[in-house]
């Protein structure tokens, strides 16, 4: 690649007391092969009170406040001073898997200025527990791959979607028909400056993915561009954040975030998939069935996390839904 073609990108963090996930974030940033005086590192800090901040500048980072606290407040601040030509909406728990990650999510750029989007592939990260792995193959969580199917992991696009673009490096799938993917600004995911948000997605990051595909921009899914996603540091932490998704689903006091936002663009058949879950999880014999095929796919038994998984997050589900019902007054507590 030419290096008088190399645009400017921007990495778009969110933190709140990161102090232990920032560095490795911020030195997979900074290793790249590529010019680092076009790499860009903007975070948008919810008042920490740790070292996050230190380490930022420590890393070259330029540090905004966020008083709103949540990521995509934070994102959305951050994108506004943002000079890259590509934003890349990153996590304080994310890893570029290595040195080449840039070049190869800004291949699609240089090619063709008309593809809008980027998408790299979450990946179990070699270092972490096998829940966190297991999560990490998967893509996202168990309830949200039920609902999706096929189209949750990109892996697997194209058993669903035409593809309309094919390099050694990328694919461009047509989105334009069906079910949305699982696509959001975050992971990695990268846009061009370009893209603006509307207020419908301001709050979620996923309403963003479908805002995109619904002005038809073209979106390259790179495979070869790994993020290692340190999702969870075991079962405890993974009940206390899918508690607090679930609540706030069914709470909102964060409005316009969670799938309850979603549902609007959902085809009835994904609608069906979401009360499903609850049985299909309890149920143990379909998760199970479902974990052998995935071990199978991932070539690795962690993948046997799926039937735990399942089982607990119905639990959850339906504690978390009976206390909605005859509480209703329990706090949201802190976001994980």
């Amino acid at each position: 690649m030419n290096q008088k073609v190399y645009p400017r990108v921007s990495f778009i963090i969110p933190t709140l007391n990161e102090q232990h996930n920032l560095p490795h974030c911020l030195s997979s940033i900074r290793s790249q092969n590529y010019p680092q005086s076009l790499v860009e590192i903007i975070i948008a800090d919810a008042g920490s009170t740790d070292k996050t901040i230190s380490i930022a500048k420590s890393f070259h980072a330029i540090v905004i406040h966020n008083p709103d606290i949540l990521h995509e407040q934070g994102k959305a601040r951050a994108t506004k001073i943002a000079k890259g030509k590509i934003l890349f909406f990153t996590d304080a728990d994310n890893v570029l898997s290595h040195r080449e990650w840039i070049a190869y999510m800004v291949k699609p750029y240089l090619d063709n200025k008309h593809i809008i989007g980027y998408l790299p592939q979450t990946i179990g990260a070699p270092d972490t527990n096998g829940l966190d792995k297991y999560l990490g193959n998967l893509f996202t969580d168990p309830f949200t791959w039920f609902v999706y199917g096929f189209r949750a992991n990109p892996k697997d696009y194209y058993r669903v979607f035409d593809i309309l673009i094919e390099t050694d490096g990328y694919k461009v799938f047509d989105f334009s028909k069906g079910d949305f993917p699982l696509f959001g600004l975050s992971q990695g995911v990268g846009t061009q400056n370009t893209f603006k948000r509307n207020r419908e997605s301001y709050a979620d990051d996923l309403l963003s993915g479908i805002q995109l595909i619904k002005e038809r921009s073209l979106i390259a899914y790179v495979p070869s561009a790994g993020v290692y996603h340190y999702h969870v540091s075991g079962f405890p932490n993974f009940i206390r954040k899918y508690r607090w998704r679930v609540r706030n689903n069914l709470s909102q006091q964060v409005k316009g975030m969670g799938i309850v936002n979603r549902i609007k663009h959902f085809s009835n058949s994904r609608k069906n998939r979401m009360y499903l879950f609850v049985p299909y999880g309890l149920s143990v014999v379909f998760p199970a069935f479902d974990a052998l095929r995935l071990c199978i796919t991932h070539k690795t038994i962690i993948m046997l996390w799926h039937i735990p998984t399942c089982f607990i997050l119905s639990l959850i589900i339906i504690s978390e839904y009976l206390r909605h019902i005859f509480i209703n007054s329990s706090k949201l507590g802190t976001y994980e």
